[in-house]
């Protein structure tokens, strides 16, 4: 009798839930979890991730969980989070296993090493500079110029990322972020298309084996709200054929320039008047798309990823689809405040084409404010096209209103809009200014 296959599963928060991989992962191997002790989101998850497969966990270095893991033989590894890369890509060097090699986590994860990548290779040509001390701002400036996007080497989900308008500003700016920051990133602001009501943007999801490439889809936004704070996506992206292809092209000389041979990638595209321009690329799954591709084809991408780590074969074609699925979020305040009440849950549960509702955060949660991306809840529908897509989602939003109170114990009760954060227009955030907790209009 032939033994199943054993799979390293590096986890930690990312792009996968325990109960996705738990329905995907174990039909093809046996798995084995890798995790840091001191994981605070790992930590409440262990008795869970013990029910599905062997657990080891290391504390300094994953040098340590090397003995352990070589004892189980395996045959692939595999991560779905952001910050679990860099160890999943030294413990692969030490088993031998197919992933990332270090070089390329290293440019997967370091935006600024990504970009001179890029460059040098012709790929995409985004100015950009380092910045680690303020008085780099001037050099910087010089190069790159205004308007800007200013953001940290590492990080994801929009954290720490303004655009800058003007010299003074800036450098307030730059000198505020590298104080907590080790790093940051200085390129060119790449100046949307109209894609109203959409966003201004895509992502491509694309599957390497060997080096081959094969996109899966093209996923569509909604607009951001500032200063790049992401509210959803939707499958299929509503591109013309031309962009599509182009968009399709550029990801996939992007992969091959950042020297990605296996696995799933995540990479993100602005449309401009001159064409598709990276943003950047990513190496694992993109966040809350496995929900999308399960819904829409039925096609678990947590699973493929594990089968793409296993070496096997995958014949993954790309989406084709008769009618449109999204999700939508609300996104926390970027004020400090509290989250006191929510109503109507139920009244958009039952609202023509939502297929699904849920919240994140409770009320009486505390929320620290700032600019990145927290979602308040996660909204699940179909439609027949992208016009009933955008109907559908302005009356179930409609039907909600979220309860916040001050600091100063004000309280302000709003209702969500397509595009706006909690009603109300959202302007553009000063990068420079400190929030001001007694002022009653949450943004």
């Amino acid at each position: 009798m032939t033994s199943s296959p054993c799979l390293i599963v590096v986890y930690d928060r990312g792009a996968a839930t325990v109960g996705e991989i738990a329905a995907a992962l174990p039909q093809l191997a046996s798995v084995v979890f890798v995790t840091r002790e001191a994981s605070e989101h790992t930590r409440p998850l262990l008795p869970l991730l013990q029910d599905i497969g062997d657990v080891v966990t290391f504390r300094e270095s994953p040098a340590e969980a090397v003995g352990r893991l070589t004892s189980a033989r395996p045959d692939g590894i595999v991560t779905y989070s952001e910050s679990m890369l860099p160890v999943t890509a030294e413990l692969a060097a030490e088993l031998g296993l197919p992933f990332h090699s270090r070089d390329t986590v290293r440019l997967l994860t370091d935006k600024y090493a990504q970009r001179r990548r890029l460059h040098a290779t012709g790929t995409d040509s985004v100015a950009s500079r380092l910045i680690t001390s303020p008085e780099e701002w001037p050099g910087a400036l010089r190069a790159v110029g205004l308007p800007a996007i200013v953001k940290p080497v590492r990080g994801e989900g929009s954290r720490s990322t303004y655009r800058v308008d003007d010299s003074g500003g800036g450098f307030r700016l730059v000198s505020r972020l590298l104080a907590a920051e080790p790093g940051l990133v200085m390129e060119e602001f790449l100046q949307g298309r109209p894609c109203h009501p959409y966003g201004d943007y895509v992502s491509v999801e694309s599957a390497v084996s060997k080096g081959a490439v094969s996109h899966l889809a093209v996923t569509g936004k909604f607009p951001l709200i500032p200063p790049f704070r992401e509210t959803g996506q939707f499958w299929p992206a509503p591109l013309p054929d031309e962009e599509l292809r182009r968009v399709q092209d550029l990801t996939g000389e992007a992969i091959r320039a950042l020297g990605i041979t296996t696995g799933i990638t995540h990479t993100e595209i602005k449309l401009t008047n001159a064409g598709p321009r990276l943003i950047e690329v990513n190496g694992r799954l993109g966040g809350n798309i496995n929900d999308l591709s399960v819904r829409a084809v039925r096609r678990d991408l947590v699973e493929l990823a594990g089968r793409l780590a296993l070496g096997e074969a995958v014949d993954a074609p790309p989406v084709t689809l008769n009618r449109v699925v999204f999700q939508y979020s609300n996104l926390a305040p970027s004020r400090p405040c509290r989250l006191d009440s929510l109503s109507g849950q139920r009244r958009l549960r039952n609202a023509p084409g939502i297929t699904g509702y849920r919240t994140w955060i409770r009320p009486g949660t505390p929320i620290d404010g700032g600019v990145s991306t927290h979602d308040l809840d996660l909204i699940r529908g179909e439609a027949a096209d992208h016009a009933e897509m955008i109907a559908l989602l302005e009356t179930a939003l409609s039907h909600l209103t979220f309860g916040f109170t001050l600091p100063d114990g004000s309280m302000d009760f709003c209702t969500p809009a397509l595009g706006t954060l909690h009603g109300k227009e959202a302007g553009r955030v000063s990068p420079t200014a400190s929030p001001d907790p007694t002022r009653s209009t949450i943004r």
